[in-house]
């Protein structure tokens, strides 16, 4: 749907095909009031999702706000990857996980699975752990810095999608991306700084024959093929997105 058909679905609380039956409908005055007040904030730069305090990703419904991240299309993409190569109950770690929209769609997706879930932010995590209530799945949540508090387990697939803008890029980013948090963007001087500390981990935390799968920023790919190459991983693919940008790697524990 696009932005004028998604407020006025949620507005009127109906369907698009609704929507259109009733295309001659006149919006009380209340129901004005809130269209308008929605596309002010709008025009102001300020997300949909945001405003309408939900999005849609994988087919789900998460809830989203100024505490996370909102879901992208492009992260589904790694989603879909892992699904063609582990198409079965797994325990799954997903570091960094904001909304809680990849933990979630997996536990969905891989009935069975075990799923843990981390974030620095115990806004985050509060906010991750209401979107698994909404879709009814059970996930661990530990507030950690990555994998301090993971202690000693061991998982079949760690995925993550990291804070991955240069500290440079960040004021030139698009106007909306200013209301999301800026903790869940920065990677660090080259962008890099998470995959490094991550992968520099993750060998002590996956199985034998475990797989890392990240999503990754523009031009980033191969620069973290090179770190999964020195530290162990092989097997390693590299994914394009809609738009042919090398979007998603994953590798094997060596």
């Amino acid at each position: 749907m696009n932005e004028a058909e998604l407020v006025l679905t949620q507005v009127l609380e109906c369907d698009k095909m609704s929507l259109y039956l009733n295309k001659g409908l006149i919006l009380d005055k209340d129901k004005s009031v809130i269209v308008s007040n929605i596309f002010k904030r709008r025009i102001s730069g300020e997300p949909l999702q945001y405003i309408l305090g939900k999005c849609e990703f994988m087919g789900f419904e998460f809830k989203v706000d100024k505490r996370v991240l909102i879901p992208r299309p492009e992260t589904e993409i790694l989603i879909e990857a892992i699904l063609k190569e582990l198409n079965r109950p797994l325990k799954i770690l997903d570091l960094g996980t904001g909304s809680g929209c990849i933990a979630v769609s997996l536990a969905k997706l891989l009935p069975k699975s075990i799923v843990w879930a981390t974030d620095v932010s115990k806004e985050a995590l509060d906010l991750a752990e209401e979107n698994a209530s909404l879709n009814k799945v059970k996930i661990k949540f530990l507030c950690s810095d990555l994998f301090k508090e993971i202690k000693d387990n061991k998982f079949d697939l760690i995925i993550s999608n990291p804070p991955y803008i240069a500290i440079s890029e960040l004021n030139g980013l698009a106007k909306e991306i200013s209301f999301e948090p800026r903790q869940a963007l920065a990677g660090g001087g080259d962008g890099l700084d998470f995959y490094r500390s991550i992968i520099n981990q993750a060998y002590d935390y996956l199985n034998p024959g475990g797989l890392i799968a990240f999503e990754v920023g523009y031009r980033q790919a191969k620069l973290v093929k090179v770190i999964l190459e020195s530290n162990n991983f092989n097997n390693i693919k590299i994914i394009n997105d809609y738009n042919n940008i090398e979007r998603v790697v994953i590798a094997k524990r060596g």
